[in-house]
């Protein structure tokens, strides 16, 4: 077979930081590609991998490409960058260190972008005796509980160092492929995340990436967003071997047109029809925290927020709605920290072009390393082009002066201040036993309220205390605090 005639497969190679991964690249590939494995120089500087490397190898009919992450904690964004473009996962454990707080969070991303197999090493096996794996396949069972993964994961003792327990997982990881029946989406958009970009001498601005969907040829014209360059495909390459055409599913090198490589970074994508795309900045969402993520949300909230390959700064405005004499209120509020379910207003820093239905990893990267930074997923549920209008609620409180004014009406003060104050009110619903304020009444903010008679021989016992419940509007700003008038 040649290459361009395997099926290829994309697996996640992630861990804590030195837990041995890119040495397990190494032991698994036969060919790097142009991305490969720790060539950014500060890499080589630091001895740690602080970018995404890609390795391949041929397994039956599959061609396997290696997704190696970085696991430094600061290095979060490319974490998500690899499990966005995965089918299945390998997390390393270094069976010396044991988990980390790394290792927790990266299944956590994998769990919250679905991805449905991973497959977990205990790297440096040579180091640790039976009892010290035992306790750590005891330690992975108890992290596996708070995930989707916790009775369909399979663990491994391998040696990097000594190349060793490597055939085993290669077995392993063909049954599970042949078992996942992996489809592609190939009769969409193209979708084509690409994470290197370089210009090359007489081909062009070459794209390395993968392609989520869609489908297109050598000639095709291409989209780059968010900057909205058009370009046209010169070339292609898919393992090193040149191709007619991109599907879904393919990892490739695309030559384009000379363009500016300064406008495109990573977080950029290509298309072949631009319109299937909003480009907005204020979204209304669901957002499913995770259980394990114990902080909570408060109102206005800086959070990161992660969409395909792009990391976006954002803030976020809960909120839950009410219904009050027949109308629907948004009402602004600091979920409790129970409550892992909630609607919301998420704002970016800066707009970005989204499909319907499109995910967002939610984190707070603010936090220590040592924590759990990751909240949880939102999905999209509307797209705002203006900041919406959300309402908090203000209560008033009154005292009846007059019990029987009318047969069925009392006049309360203190719900006002002035007689403007007692206009701006009529017509609206206290709360029971009192009911519609009708009318104002005499220059002090005084107001007459409707009472009915069965409630008015309750108010001769001493139950004389009106309360209105107020709907104020509230303008989102993107600057603006929110601390005093949403109060905790």
């Amino acid at each position: 077979m040649t290459r361009n005639e395997y099926t290829p497969i994309h697996i996640g190679l992630l861990g804590h930081i030195d837990a041995g991964k890119t040495a397990i690249a190494r032991c698994l590939s036969e060919v790097v590609s142009t991305a490969g494995l720790d060539k950014h120089p500060q890499s080589k500087k630091r001895g740690i991998t602080i970018d995404l490397g890609f390795t391949f190898f041929p397994l039956d009919e599959y061609m396997i490409t290696l997704v190696d992450a970085p696991g430094h904690a600061d290095l979060i964004r490319s974490v998500v960058s690899c499990a966005n473009i995965i089918d299945l996962a390998i997390l390393v454990v270094d069976a010396v260190q044991g988990p980390q707080v790394q290792t927790g969070e990266h299944l956590l991303i994998l769990d919250i972008l679905e991805i449905k197999e991973v497959v977990v090493l205990f790297n440096k096996i040579e180091m640790v005796n039976p009892e010290q794996i035992s306790i750590l396949e005891g330690q992975m069972k108890q992290i596996m509980q708070a995930t989707r993964y916790k009775t369909q994961y399979k663990t491994f003792n391998v040696s990097a160092k000594q190349n060793r327990g490597f055939g085993v997982v290669k077995d392993y990881l063909l049954t599970t492929i042949k078992s996942m029946k992996i489809k592609r989406v190939s009769e969409t958009p193209l979708h084509f995340l690409f994470d290197h970009h370089f210009n090359k001498k007489g081909f062009g601005t070459i794209l390395t990436g993968t392609a989520i969907s869609g489908q297109v040829k050598i000639g095709d014209e291409l989209l780059i967003l968010p900057p909205k360059i058009s370009t046209r495909i010169k070339s292609i390459q898919k393992w090193k071997e040149n191709a007619q055409f991109v599907v879904a599913g393919d990892r490739c090198g695309i030559a384009v047109t000379q363009i500016d490589s300064n406008r495109i970074y990573r977080g950029c994508f290509a298309t072949n029809e631009g319109d299937k795309y909003k480009k907005a900045q204020i979204f209304e969402i669901q957002v499913e925290e995770l259980a394990l993520f114990q902080l909570g949300c408060k109102f206005g909230q800086s959070i990161n927020v992660n969409h395909g390959m792009m990391a976006l700064n954002a803030r976020i405005f809960p909120f839950y709605t009410l219904q009050k004499s027949g109308q629907r209120y948004p009402v602004a509020f600091h979920p409790p920290r129970s409550k892992k379910k909630y609607r919301a207003i998420l704002w970016l820093a800066t707009e970005e072009y989204i499909r319907d239905s499109d995910v967002f990893l939610l984190s707070r990267l603010d936090l220590s390393p040592k924590a759990l930074r990751i909240m949880g997923s939102a999905k999209i549920k509307k797209v705002h082009f203006n900041p919406p209008l959300l309402n908090k609620i203000k209560m008033k409180h009154g005292i009846v002066t007059k019990l029987n004014y009318s047969p069925n009406t009392v006049i309360v003060e203190g719900l006002a201040a002035s007689l403007k104050g007692a206009q701006s009110i009529l017509n609206l619903n206290a709360e029971p036993p009192y009911d519609k304020i009708v009318s104002s009444f005499g220059q002090k903010g005084n107001v007459e309220v409707r009472v009915n008679k069965t409630q008015l021989n309750l108010l001769s016992s001493g139950q004389n205390e009106v309360e209105l419940q107020l709907f104020k509007d509230i303008k989102l700003d993107y600057s603006k605090s929110y601390e005093k008038i949403i109060p905790q």
